[in-house]
């Protein structure tokens, strides 16, 4: 075994190398990724009607809310996997990280529903364990 190999090496000496592999609960999962879908979508709606589109970066952060609530409904709709919701849920980010503007406190409920929404699909639930 190469020097690389070692120290990067991840699983133990009596690991075969293969990735355990997490059987989601589909009963539950569709209905949180509805959750996170109708939560960016309200969330983006929000946005477009308390602010102007015409700040480029307030459009792109709409424009990134619209296309992950379409993600969350394509998997939804599919067979979604352990991985795919990971790789959705950490591209969720809030829209404000600090205090809102006065004029933007609206957005604040809408903003946590996303948060909590991505934070229920990102947990691992018991019967899903490897």
């Amino acid at each position: 075994m190469g020097l690389f190999d070692k120290l990067f090496r991840r699983q133990s000496d009596d690991d075969e190398g293969e990735d355990a592999v997490i059987t989601l609960d589909l009963d539950v999962r569709r209905p949180q990724l509805l959750r996170l879908e109708q939560a960016l979508d309200s969330l983006s709606r929000a946005m477009r009607d308390v602010s102007t589109v015409d700040n480029p970066g307030w459009r792109g952060r709409i424009n990134e809310y619209s296309r992950l609530a379409g993600d969350a409904m394509v998997m939804r709709k599919g067979t979604p996997t352990r991985e795919g919701v990971l790789d959705l849920v950490f591209e969720v980010r809030p829209v404000f990280t600090g205090p809102p503007p006065a004029d933007l406190e609206v957005l604040v409920p809408l903003q946590d529903e996303v948060m909590q929404a991505a934070e229920d699909l990102r947990t691992l639930r018991p019967g899903e364990k490897a």
